[in-house]
């Protein structure tokens, strides 16, 4: 009996003792899913939530960031600290995929019109100081959205869903980079979904992606010699190719990539949906081979979206639930080692 009682004693202290286990457990995890993050800084908020911004992008400089709203109508500028909030334009459509000059005194944007009930695009300039608008290509049936090119003030946009392309020339361009480090190529996204690269005067084409694979959204690292890109299979990927086609990386899922700098590294948004809406997002970056992927951001109730780099490479802006939020990058990337899921 005396040897019954103890084994039901030690049953019920192991019972007890369960919950207090299981507690110092997710404490311990806890802490590593996190240690990412509070490597950084805490993140700075410079709007409001009320003026439902997205697609944050830093000046050439660093001084300002321009935004659009949730539909992708308009671009706004302020000063990097959030002050100084103006409208540039009401465009239609300005707001996807906009283009700084590279010395800050205009951004390139494609605006949309329905005519006829169907989407035509027209490329527009607008100064960022008097907000003064030049319409460099008339509205048609298709567009592509323009880039700065050369370095000589030249925008350069596709007039097909084949890629074909063409120049426009903005008078007055100041660029400050030798002609040799300017953009020569550009990437573009084929009727097909597949991924090219081209000399800006069309030249030189080469597909990047894997034929099979739907994909879309290509972007240029800043010294030309990758570019990334989404997938579609698998529920949205990010992947990452040499400008030749070679040495393709897939990064997992994710989207929304953009480049650091100095082309080591990618930030891009990992979301989470319930099959009808998106139920959570956070900050991730991962360095260009795909070898880890570190957590930026970890917060339940904001979901951060947009990612976008500083010029020097300091910082991350981005949008959670309609506000523009910035944070600093942890000094060495390197250091640290703790990736999360």
């Amino acid at each position: 009996m005396k040897r019954a009682g103890h084994i039901a004693f030690i049953q019920t202290l192991l019972i007890g003792l369960i919950p207090l286990l299981i507690s110092a457990i997710s404490a311990v995890s806890a802490v590593s899913a996190v240690s990412a993050v509070s490597a950084a800084e805490s993140p700075i908020q410079l709007t409001e939530t009320k003026e439902a911004f997205i697609c944050p992008a830093f000046s050439p400089d660093g001084s300002r960031i321009a935004v659009t709203r949730s539909d992708w109508r308009g671009i706004w500028l302020m000063r990097a600290d959030g002050t100084g909030l103006r409208r540039l334009t009401d465009d239609p459509g300005a707001g996807y995929r906009f283009a700084w000059s590279p010395d800050g005194s205009q951004i390139a944007y494609r605006a949309e019109e329905h005519i006829d009930g169907k989407r035509h695009f027209a490329i527009r300039i607008v100064d960022t100081e008097n907000g003064q608008v030049e319409e460099i290509a008339g509205f048609q049936r298709y567009l592509g959205t323009p880039r700065w090119v050369l370095g000589d003030g030249t925008v350069a946009y596709e007039t097909d869903r084949q890629g074909t392309l063409a120049q426009a020339v903005v008078v007055g361009l100041i660029d400050s980079r030798p002609k040799e480090t300017a953009p020569h190529r550009m990437a573009f996204t084929s009727r097909d979904l597949c991924i090219w690269i081209s000399e800006v005067d069309g030249s030189s084409r080469t597909m990047v992606s894997d034929p099979e694979r739907r994909c879309f959204g290509p972007i240029l690292s800043p010294d030309e010699t990758r570019v990334c890109y989404s997938v579609l299979a698998g529920g949205g990927s990010i992947a990452v190719a040499a400008a030749d086609g070679s040495d393709r990386i897939d990064l997992g899922y994710g989207s929304n990539p953009a480049w650091s700098p100095d082309g080591r590294y990618l930030a891009f948004e990992v979301t989470e949906d319930d099959g009808h809406v998106i139920t959570g997002s956070d900050v991730y970056i991962s360095p260009a081979d795909g070898s880890r992927r570190i957590r930026l951001t970890d917060t339940p109730v904001w979901f951060e979206r947009w990612p976008a780099w500083s010029p020097d490479g300091s910082r991350v802006v981005y949008s959670a639930a309609g506000a523009i939020f910035v944070l600093t990058v942890p000094p060495s990337l390197e250091a640290v080692t703790e990736e999360a899921p």
